[in-house]
């Protein structure tokens, strides 16, 4: 099953809100995957899984603009 391109485009916004939220967790923790991680971390994870979304979104638009012309 193909995802809509949208789709990872509203991932990856939600990735990034979520990224910019733990900035103003005052913890030095927090818990990701059951286990307790650096709250640098889980920033670092959140984001990467934010630009990863927006990359994938990028290459599909790209992908249709190329096989439209």
């Amino acid at each position: 099953m193909r995802m809509h391109k949208n789709v990872y485009l509203a991932l990856a916004i939600l990735f990034l809100i979520s990224f910019i939220y733990s900035l103003f967790d005052t913890g030095a923790t927090h818990k990701l995957f059951f286990w307790e991680v650096n709250i640098w971390l889980y920033r670092v994870f959140r984001l990467a899984i934010a630009v990863l979304f927006m990359k994938s979104y990028w290459d599909i638009k790209k992908a249709e603009k190329s096989t439209d012309q």
